[in-house]
């Protein structure tokens, strides 16, 4: 049966401050004090309140009483210590009147101890100072007057014994016992002995006790003078206190049932085991189980570990080896062998002194150096004021000039764009229209079986198509007349005339993006808008602090920084049209004055960070506005440009050595070269076939004389790239696709004379090289030589023009 506690009203005594009374109006005061007890009538007026942890609601059985367990506020270990202090107190100081006090209490201690075995206790929960004061509270159902009867000075030893069965005291024997403390403060003393046992059966019951919650006394620590030492080996956790408890309880639960009736042990446990399930949760318990379990372990796994470390440490040598003493014992030693080893401890301590000591020397004599070293740099201090401000200043030049180079370098891009479309529009149209009179000239041309023409079905579009290209031929052939050039072959010049209303808006926008370019640096201060004054201040670094400039590879930035000011001035050079070479540029003299500045001799020249300067930057700004122009402008069947762009290419490999095929700037130029002449191959080489007779007519002849000549003129084209472009790509091209696929087909349709002239005008255009008879003649020419050989065995010698034209076949070809 569960039991209900309340805690009673607390009379509190104000000591007398003007001395201590007699001891036998004391002892009347205690006893009168201690047989009194709260009213009945007030304690009925108190509220019954459900204040049990697991919140169930109080049984019938219970009689209204209720379980309240207050923690102490000190630590177990703490209040053990200082239990175990005033123990000791008592027992030396106050033994008789303990022993008088437990003989009078004893029969009445007995008598109540009787009464609580009839009930189940909870043996579980430890009580603490003011739970225990609240145990043996009468409730408001029973008679106040059956315990004023039976206690006076309880034996503090009947708590203990209490306490170790599991029992709960009563707050009259605990009050008893606190009221005898109490009257041995008022009298002076310091403690009274809670019991009459001797020092070692209180030093066993201490150390049977050690295990368990001792109870709390609020009075007692308030009043007292904590005069002994606390020894805190560590601040345990709640909930690690709980589980604690819990299990040296359930522990000697387990103990002192051994001695108990078994028909009690039943009830108790039954009733133990209810009141657990309520405290304490499933989880609570198998937490509690498993943490002792692993404690267990770890301490059987330390146990072992130091079992088997032992032989280790007791076999292993000494951290520190003992280099100065003597092997073996003393005893053994004679003097000599004392002052041997002592001479050679000398010896060995010396020789670790003589790197300290040489360390020591050492930084003496580095001490006149360093303070020449400190005087040294007071001196330079203006000179390195001036260093610091100069580089202050130049890094706020560039920072700034790249800031400006990063606005205008959009600007500068879409100028380039422009200029680009611009080209590339015209170029297109020149192409489409010479495709388009081709295929208008093959429809003229072309004949029936029967030989009448069909020019009479030609369109509007078409007429007017052949009426321009007439003109035009007719304005070049004039041209011709007035530079008094008589020889030429039609089909040779490049139909590259525009009409004048097409030409002068081409020169309207060209004059229009020139004007741009001119004002891109308009709003730029001076020293940001020319690439002379840019080199000046980088000039300026390179004379004043060469090893910092050489530090911070201004040989390998400085392209990349006056690279916007080139492309600025190369915008509108069109080395296709124009003769105007790239060293006639202001920003190429600018860059070999600077080269130049300071280099007296060859060799300082050689030695010169930026001897590489200008071969640089015509790999990254000049070769990429050539590809530009290639990609947009050129047309492989022109030989005015072909011829321009091949010399400037040639001319750029052979002065500057730097630019190697390694470049990757160089192999992307080249490869949109034959990307362009490959593309002419396939779309605008075109030679009529066909039979003598139709090819003896006058229309159809024209026709294939100009297309003839048109690729033989491609074929040359192609070949001036010879050891500029891989010989395995030019014979390709030139040989495979031009010459054996069209030029030598319509040789083999021709009459001999013809035919000697037309491969004469083809041997001109091979290189030297090929024609030399050995190891380095293409095997792909073998057919051009003997078609060459077949025409000369068949041509009338006789003839005279046959003859001349034999004549000039074997100077070039050497038969």
């Amino acid at each position: 049966m569960a039991m209900q506690f309340k805690k009673p009203k607390r009379n509190l005594r104000v000591r007398d401050s003007d001395g201590f009374p007699d001891n036998e109006n004391e002892e009347k005061m205690d006893v009168d004090t201690v047989l009194k007890l709260p009213k009945p009538q007030k304690e009925k007026t108190t509220k019954k309140v459900n204040t049990l942890s697991f919140g169930d609601e109080l049984n019938e059985c219970d009689d209204g009483e209720e379980f309240k367990v207050k923690k102490s506020s000190y630590s177990k270990k703490i209040k053990k210590q200082m239990n175990r202090e005033k123990l000791g107190r008592d027992k030396v100081e106050n033994g008789k009147k303990s022993k008088t006090i437990a003989d009078t209490v004893k029969p009445i201690n007995d008598e109540k101890q009787t009464n609580f075995n009839t009930e189940p206790v909870e043996k579980e929960i430890m009580l603490t100072g003011r739970a225990a004061e609240m145990a043996g509270y009468v409730s408001s159902d029973e008679e106040p007057d059956s315990y004023s009867s039976s206690h006076r000075f309880s034996n503090p030893d009947q708590v203990k014994i209490l306490l170790k069965k599991g029992q709960i005291p009563d707050a009259a024997l605990i009050h008893a016992a606190r009221k005898r403390r109490q009257q041995a403060r008022d009298l002076g003393e310091d403690f009274i002995p809670i019991s009459s046992q001797s020092h070692s059966e209180s030093k066993v019951d201490n150390e049977q006790t050690t295990s368990r919650r001792l109870t709390r006394e609020e009075d007692e620590l308030e009043d007292s003078d904590d005069d002994g030492i606390i020894v805190m080996s560590g601040i345990v956790s709640q909930a690690e206190d709980r589980k604690k408890s819990l299990h040296s309880t359930m522990t000697d639960h387990t103990n002192n049932t051994e001695f108990e009736d078994p028909d009690e042990l039943d009830e108790d446990n039954e009733w133990e085991t209810q009141q657990i399930r309520k405290a304490v949760t499933g989880s609570q318990l198998a937490a509690a189980q498993q943490e002792s379990a692993g404690m267990a372990a770890l301490y059987n796994n330390m146990v072992i570990q130091e079992q088997a470390m032992m032989p280790i440490l007791m076999n292993q040598k000494p951290r520190f080896s003992d280099s100065y003493a003597p092997q073996g014992l003393m005893s053994t030693m004679s003097p000599d062998d004392i002052i041997n080893k002592t001479k050679e401890i000398l010896n060995e301590l010396k020789e670790n002194r003589n790197p300290d000591q040489k360390y020591f020397e050492d930084m003496i004599n580095e001490i006149p150096e360093i303070k020449n070293k400190v005087e040294l740099l007071k001196i330079n201090v203006p000179e390195l004021d001036d260093c610091f401000q100069f580089y202050q200043d130049l890094r706020g030049y560039v920072t700034d000039l790249v800031e400006c180079l990063d606005e205008k370098i959009p600007l500068l891009v879409g100028l380039e764009q422009r200029i680009s479309k611009l080209y590339e529009k015209r170029r297109l149209d020149l192409i489409a229209r010479r495709r388009q009179d081709v295929r208008d000239q093959a429809e003229e041309s072309s004949t029936n079986k029967l030989g009448t023409s069909t020019t009479h079905t030609r369109s509007e579009e078409q007429q007017r198509r052949a009426a321009e290209r007439e003109g035009r031929r007719i304005r070049r052939m004039r041209m011709r007349e007035i530079k008094a050039i008589s020889k030429h072959a039609d089909g040779m010049s490049s139909d590259e005339e525009v009409p004048e209303t097409d030409a002068s808006a081409f020169r309207n926008q060209l004059e229009l993006i020139k004007s741009d370019s001119n004002m891109l640096l308009d709003d730029v201060l001076e020293e940001f808008a020319s690439v002379d004054l840019v080199l000046k201040h980088m000039l300026e670094w390179k004379n004043k602090y060469l090893e910092s400039y050489i530090e911070a590879y201004v040989n390998v930035c400085l392209p990349k920084l006056v690279g916007p000011f080139v492309r600025i001035e190369m915008l509108t050079w069109n080395p296709l049209e124009d003769d105007l070479k790239f060293e006639d540029m202001f920003w190429y003299k600018s860059m070999q004055k600077y080269t130049m500045k300071g280099n007296n001799n060859i060799d300082q020249l050689t030695k010169d960070v930026d001897l590489e300067l200008i071969p640089k930057i015509i790999e990254k700004v000049v070769l990429i506005k050539i590809d530009q122009m290639v990609t947009s402008q050129w047309d492989p069947l022109s030989s005015k440009q072909t011829k321009h762009i091949c010399n400037l290419v040639k001319y750029i490999l052979d002065v500057y050595p730097t630019i190697d095929p390694d470049s990757k700037l160089l192999m992307m130029l080249l490869n949109n070269l034959v990307d362009r002449i490959r593309d002419a191959v396939d779309y605008d080489v075109f030679i009529p076939i066909s039979s003598r007779q139709v090819m003896n007519t006058g229309r159809m002849n024209v026709f294939f004389q100009r297309q003839f000549n048109m690729a033989v003129k491609l074929f040359g084209n192609i070949l001036s790239w010879h050891r500029i472009i891989e010989d395995v790509v030019i014979i390709d091209l030139a040989i495979n696709q031009i010459l054996n696929r069209y030029l030598l087909t319509s040789v083999r349709t021709l009459q001999p004379l013809e035919a000697i002239l037309k491969i004469t005008m083809i041997a001109r255009m091979l290189p030297n090289s090929w024609l030399s008879y050995g190891n380095t003649t293409p095997k792909e020419l073998t057919p051009f030589l003997n078609q060459s050989k077949l025409v000369s065995m068949e041509i009338d010698k006789s003839h005279p023009q046959a003859k001349l034209a034999l004549d000039k076949l074997n100077e070039v070809l050497k038969l």
